[in-house]
């Protein structure tokens, strides 16, 4: 069940992968947020689209392998550069030209990309629980996953099911770990069982392939850091105090470095859209009133 249907279910197509995006709301300026697939789909926005679609036209976009798009296998067709242009194409088939984007832990990577090459199109940047990087502090579970991940390990358990061949096998048991790591709130069954369900619409083998696919050809961190410097656009920075996936210090460091403005949700997890939805619309809105002026 949704709180607003959308206007439009649309698609666009680019190398024979369909990417399906929704349209609510008429207003501006338009509101486009950036999928963080394919762990999840649109719908982890829908506490924050109701609300902003009386005002604004908002563009939900399901990333490639959830949702309603399509589930490319090939690690070339999950690179970060092929989501980037998934974006752009649904900013062009909407004629976006004064857009906001949002966008949440790693798709801000996707994010930084696009408005690099679409600086007359983008208004300003509303940054969730940025995963960007270099920036900041890597949580050291990330760090130890990351030194384990081709290791095949009996029984894992915890961080260690961050593991391909944990993911490709049994990906239930990583979902669900990972996300009641991510939702510290207290009363969050419901959304914990929404998150789980949309991460399950995807595959083991297409969520291995994407996290590898990321790293295919990462800038250097002197470049990626003066991409952040020069991105040219106002940027809100939302960051929960609990947050154990994306450290606060990672959304400092992006603030600091895109000149951007930092709220921090005192408390909050990883999900501050989804559970402290009242909070993020009140700065949503506050940033892109003073953005559209």
């Amino acid at each position: 069940m949704r709180a607003r249907d959308p206007d439009h279910e649309r698609f666009v197509e680019r190398d024979g992968v369909k990417v399906g995006y929704d349209v609510y709301g008429d207003g501006e300026p338009s509101l486009l947020f950036v999928p963080p697939a394919p762990i999840t789909h649109a719908r982890v926005f829908k506490a924050i689209v109701p609300t902003l679609a009386r005002r604004h036209r908002v563009v939900t976009v399901d990333g490639r392998g959830t949702g309603r798009s399509a589930r490319p296998t090939r690690i070339e067709q999950l690179r970060r550069a092929e989501n980037v242009g998934d974006i752009v194409a649904v900013i062009d088939a909407t004629d976006l030209e004064a857009v906001v984007l949002l966008a949440h832990c790693h798709a801000n990577w996707w994010a930084v990309d696009v408005i690099s090459t679409q600086r007359d199109r983008v208004l300003g940047l509303v940054a969730i629980s940025p995963g960007v990087p270099y920036l900041g502090v890597s949580k050291p579970h990330w760090v130890e996953a990351a030194s384990r991940w081709e290791e095949v390990i009996d029984e894992p358990a915890g961080w260690e099911l961050c593991n391909r061949h944990a993911i490709q096998h049994d990906l239930r048991r990583w979902v669900e770990f990972f996300f009641a790591e991510q939702l510290v709130e207290p009363h969050s069954t419901k959304h914990h069982e929404d998150a789980v369900s949309w991460a399950m619409e995807s595959t083991g083998d297409i969520l291995a392939t994407s996290e590898e696919a990321q790293d295919l050809d990462p800038p250097s961190r002197p470049a990626f850091e003066q991409q952040c410097r020069d991105l040219g656009v106002p940027v809100l920075v939302i960051h929960g105090t609990l947050d154990v996936c994306q450290d606060v210090e990672r959304g400092r460091a992006f603030a600091d470095l895109t000149g951007g403005e930092l709220v921090l949700i005192e408390g909050a997890g990883h999900l501050p859209h989804v559970r402290d939805p009242v909070v993020v619309n009140h700065l949503v809105e506050r940033f892109v009133d003073r953005v559209a002026r």
